[in-house]
């Protein structure tokens, strides 16, 4: 019998991770390429979801490929191919590196404390009243994402629930709140500093997430434009910049 999460294709394991359930891995070594193995474990009696907790299972695995990990040549080559540039060096490449552990430690204080404070500050600052709809639109995507991460189980009890599922949604609303009073604060001070993003600032955000994330940016831009997500990106850089203001004038 099929169970949701059961089966993957092309999937990447290290052996050793411990990333699948206990006694998975273990069955896989010594196969060989192309081998077909049906792997037999148990899940434990208190495993997350109830409908599998203490059940066997049957896992039919083909082995398509096997991959050896090993260390990196820290040379010219390396360099290269990092920075995608022929003329690359192993000096440029530690240069680079170290402007990025730099630039991405400000960019950890800034995210994680003093944007949180900068925002709260301007919510407790700013009082007026939410349009109702717009703050319940917030509410339906963040109970949403929320039902997403749940199993088949969990959602049939939300499902059937009505209390249950009026009370996730409360769990909710004060950040729905925050989130969309925070969004109308920034626009409107942003539109008296007139700070505008243009697209091409967008782009290049977009290039530099590509770096940091080892991605192609061009492709990377292209999933944003194609899925309507400039707009996003643009109100995040809107954000960013107000706040840097801010920090500024305060500093």
């Amino acid at each position: 019998e099929v169970f949701d999460g059961g089966s993957a294709k092309n999937f990447k394991l290290k052996i050793g991770s411990n990333s699948f359930i206990a006694g998975f891995e273990e069955q896989l070594i010594d196969m060989d390429v192309n081998e077909e193995k049906t792997v037999v474990i148990t899940f434990a009696k208190n495993y997350a979801s109830a409908d599998l907790a203490g059940k066997e299972a049957h896992f039919i695995v083909k082995l398509l490929e096997i991959q050896e990990q090993v260390p990196l040549k820290i040379d010219s080559v390396l360099a290269q191919k990092v920075l995608q540039d022929p003329s690359a060096t192993l000096k440029m490449l530690r240069e680079k590196l170290k402007e990025q552990l730099a630039s991405q430690a400000l960019s950890s204080l800034y995210l994680n404390k003093l944007k949180p404070k900068l925002v709260k500050g301007l919510l407790k600052k700013f009082n007026f009243t939410l349009p109702i709809n717009i703050v319940e639109q917030e509410i339906d995507a963040k109970v949403h994402a929320i039902l997403e991460k749940m199993d088949k189980k969990e959602l049939e009890l939300q499902k059937n629930d009505k209390e249950k599922f009026h009370a996730l949604r409360d769990s909710v609303r004060q950040k729905a709140q925050d989130s969309i009073k925070s969004a109308l604060i920034v626009e409107a001070l942003a539109n008296k500093e007139k700070i505008v993003i243009e697209d091409k600032e967008a782009s290049e955000a977009l290039k530099y997430q590509a770096a940091m994330i080892g991605k192609d940016s061009k492709e990377l831009i292209k999933y944003y434009q194609d899925n309507n997500l400039m707009t996003s990106v643009k109100i995040r850089l809107t954000e960013d910049r107000l706040l840097q203001k801010i920090l500024k004038l305060n500093t």
